[in-house]
């Protein structure tokens, strides 16, 4: 099974107690089959959610990566989009056998009101989960 590069998987990682997280990693350059293997999937569409990775999934892109992560501290989830470029041909292509959110926040038919962003947040229930946010003039998040 090929990579579609419409997608972009990315492994964040959120402080405990808390919806945002601090740092990410794009793993998109890992084979889907490799990435269904750590993940302990049987099919790509169950990449299309965020999944919570434990400890067989950390050692594997600890290894990767050279670098430790610590459970006690942070929850690491596996994030799966498709790319803001690619939104509109991807959801119409019959061929996609899943269909990860959205890279830029949900669809645009969710009203955002003006001077508002949506971030992702922590995921709940499973699924990818987005807040909108007012963008100060610095560029922050208020």
């Amino acid at each position: 099974m090929k990579n579609d590069p419409r997608i972009v998987r990315l492994l964040k990682r959120y402080p405990k107690g808390e919806d945002f997280y601090d740092a990410s990693i794009d793993v998109s350059h890992f084979d889907i089959d490799r990435l269904l293997e750590i993940c302990q999937c049987q099919k790509d569409s169950e990449l299309s959610v965020p999944r919570e990775l434990g400890e067989f999934a950390l050692g594997h892109f600890g290894q990767a990566f050279g670098i430790e992560f610590d459970r006690s501290e942070f929850d690491f989830y596996l994030h799966s989009y498709v790319r803001a470029e690619f939104v509109s041909s991807y959801y119409s292509d019959p061929t996609v056998t899943s269909k990860p959110a959205p890279e830029n926040g949900p669809p645009t038919k969710i009203p955002l009101p003006e001077g508002m962003q949506w971030f992702s947040v922590r995921p709940k229930e499973g699924r990818e989960h987005y807040e909108a946010y007012e963008i100060s003039e610095d560029g922050s998040s208020a």
